[in-house]
């Protein structure tokens, strides 16, 4: 038995030996394995840097919750680079290029012939030197003329022409619808311009040159052409476009201030004895253009209406283009025109002839219509 016992100790001293030499290869064993662990901080470490986006995380959580105060600081911070501001300074770029139109404008119009136009019956009308006697009879012609300082040249006209100024001692050859033919030919002309046909054959057989070239009627926009026109003819395309460009340019500002309106005033308006404008005339269009309502909507070109009609469609606005006839009659005394003093009595008949001064017309206009639009 103590044999056995002694047996026993000596193996369970053996077991602990071999445990024991065990435990101490896996302590001794290199920390080989915990050199990962330095490692795996090393990698930490950078993350930890960057892991400063947590903090924006944070801020996008307190912009959800509190929208209005936050949202005008993020814009704030977006806009801080300062990259896009270069790319919105497309201005400095813009005047350069303003610049260089300016100096790059094309040489000055200089007279050019022969030059060719057509009449108000197709047929062709050749200018090979500028006229230098014109009978105008057409009042917008004269005032085209004198407008480009071509005015010496016009040596008779009609009795209704008033402007300018200056035309006044310009000899009268009939009435606009009636002709002294040997008057004319009494003035030497070397070209009779007519806006319609009556006279035309007659001043041929006389053996005048003719221009026949109808008045504008429905677009005064035209107007700009007919001046670059005369302009070509007299030998004066550089003043021309200056006068036409003007006209253009003027149009354009009213257009551009109406544009973003839709209705104004219903408008009536009187050329006498209730003749009214309406569908495709110049007024109309300058109607259009002012919003206008023109309660003679049903009209083409000119009629005379009734005082019926006018009272029945009660305009908010009436233009007495040759002096008010109505505000005065007790038949159109309940008229909202009449009641509210809104008749517009023009200070000239530039609404009246499709020449330079019409835009003259048209601004006034606006200014009655619409003071707080138009100064």
């Amino acid at each position: 038995m103590k044999i056995n016992t002694w047996l026993i100790s000596v193996v369970l001293i053996a077991v602990l030996m071999v445990f024991a030499a065990c435990d101490a290869d896996t302590s001794s064993s290199p920390t080989v394995p915990a050199a990962p662990q330095p490692a795996a901080p090393i990698i930490e470490l950078p993350v930890q840097s960057p892991a400063v986006v947590p903090a924006p995380a944070q801020q996008v959580a307190q912009t959800r919750m509190l929208p209005s105060q936050p949202l005008p600081a993020q814009p704030a911070a977006t806009a801080v680079p300062a990259a896009p501001e270069p790319v919105s300074a497309p201005v400095s770029r813009a005047t350069p290029r303003r610049g260089n139109l300016a100096t790059s404008e094309p040489a000055p119009l200089v007279p050019t012939y022969p030059v060719t136009v057509q009449d108000g019956n197709g047929d062709d009308v050749v200018f090979d030197a500028p006229p230098e006697r014109i009978v105008a009879f057409d009042s917008a012609v004269v005032e085209i003329l004198f407008a480009i300082g071509e005015g010496d040249r016009v040596v008779g006209t009609h009795d209704f022409v008033t402007s300018p100024k200056e035309a006044d001692d310009v000899p009268r050859v009939g009435g606009a619808f009636n002709m002294d033919i040997e008057a004319t030919v009494a003035l030497e002309p070397d070209l009779v311009f007519l806006f319609f046909d009556r006279f035309k054959e007659d001043l041929e057989r006389a053996g005048l040159r003719v221009l026949l070239i109808p008045t504008l009627t429905d677009d005064f926009n035209q107007v700009a052409d007919r001046i670059r026109l005369w302009g070509d003819i007299v030998g004066n395309p550089a003043t021309a476009d200056i006068v036409a460009s003007d006209f253009q340019t003027r149009v354009r500002a009213i257009t551009e201030t109406m544009a973003d309106y839709e209705a104004g005033p219903t408008v009536f308006q009187d050329e006498g004895a209730l003749w009214t404008p309406g569908q495709g005339t110049l007024i109309q269009q300058v109607f259009d253009v002012l919003k206008l309502e023109n309660i003679a909507f049903d009209v083409i070109g000119y009629e005379q209406i009734s005082p019926e009609i006018i009272v029945e469609r009660n305009p908010n606005v009436i233009i007495a283009s040759y002096g008010d006839a109505i505000s005065g009659d007790p038949v159109f005394g309940d008229l909202l025109a009449v009641r509210n003093g809104s008749v517009f009595v023009p200070s000239s008949d530039a609404l009246s002839i499709a020449g330079p001064r019409f835009v003259q017309g048209i601004e006034e206009l606006a200014q009655w219509v619409y003071p707080g639009l138009f100064k």
